[in-house]
């Protein structure tokens, strides 16, 4: 994600900063690393106080991963050694949709809140800081919905089902058989997703504080995984085995785009082909 965001914020003109532990993360040409742990409060001591926008992305990110209490504390302490530090910042940060009660309709922004898994707790928790620091800080606070696109992490449910799909081959008729249930979900594409996350931040002055990132669109895994074996030329059935990975898998995670819709020009732009073309041959 921090590829993505770096490349449009340098085409829109900004100077970009990335904030990273050490050298092996890979940047684009124009983005200046300052090398820093934002678990250490005290490395942060010569970071500049005051900044135009600051996006926060760090983090363990991977739902799969929370099976402990610890990314849950290493986030939140992340984000508080930042928002102690700063002083003067329009700060977005990244939430996510699992902080949703489960429903069967559209989650918009006033939905009810039960934070789902232990990194929906973490992603909740997050949120709480933004009132504890608003004296002194912009904050905003998104709520991605399923991401799609390019370099994804391999853990994931669509980026492993393609990885499947094309190490099989097209002589391989049998079934494709999946972990979990044909559930339905709202997938945007990550070009679209820091987009939105420039919006969010260039509201001058926003009515609200946060909001969803999402199409509307309601899509089941059979359909993205259809659609992928359609564009590989490849005849296979998807099956699923029925039941849910983990306990925080809801049958349907759908959002409402309206509210930053009617508070920007941002729109999604990527179809679904458009990006499982663009995961396929990365």
């Amino acid at each position: 994600m921090g590829q993505h965001m770096s490349r449009l914020l340098l085409d829109w003109g900004y100077r970009v900063f990335s904030l990273q532990r050490n050298t092996l993360a890979s940047l684009p040409d124009g983005v200046d690393p300052i090398y820093i742990d934002l678990k250490d409060p005290k490395a942060l001591k010569d970071l500049p106080r005051a900044w135009d926008f600051v996006i926060h992305l760090a983090g363990a990110s991977i739902p799969s991963q929370f099976t402990s209490v610890d990314p849950v504390l290493l986030n939140v302490r992340m984000v508080m050694n930042l928002l102690e530090h700063l002083e003067d910042a329009r700060v977005l940060l990244v939430s996510s949709c699992h902080v949703y009660a489960p429903s069967l309709c559209l989650r918009a922004e006033e939905s009810p809140i039960i934070p789902q898994g232990r990194y929906g707790l973490a992603k909740h928790l997050i949120e709480q800081m933004a009132g504890h620091y608003e004296h002194k800080l912009d904050i905003r606070i998104a709520r991605p919905f399923n991401h799609l696109g390019p370099y994804q992490r391999q853990e994931l449910v669509i980026p492993s089902l393609l990885r499947r799909i094309r190490m099989s081959g097209s002589l391989d008729r049998s079934a494709i058989t999946m972990s979990g249930t044909n559930s339905t979900r709202d997938f945007v594409d990550v070009a679209d997703v820091v987009a939105a996350y420039l919006a969010i931040l260039q509201i001058e002055v926003p009515n609200h504080r946060v909001f969803n990132v999402c199409t509307g669109t309601p899509l089941t895994i059979k359909h993205v995984a259809d659609l992928a074996l359609q564009i590989l030329e490849i005849e296979r059935e998807i099956a699923f085995e029925g039941h849910p990975n983990s306990a925080d898998d809801n049958p349907f995670v759908v959002g409402s785009p309206a509210r930053l819709m009617s508070a920007s020009n941002w729109r999604p732009h990527v179809p679904l082909r458009v990006s499982l073309e663009r995961m396929l041959l990365s």
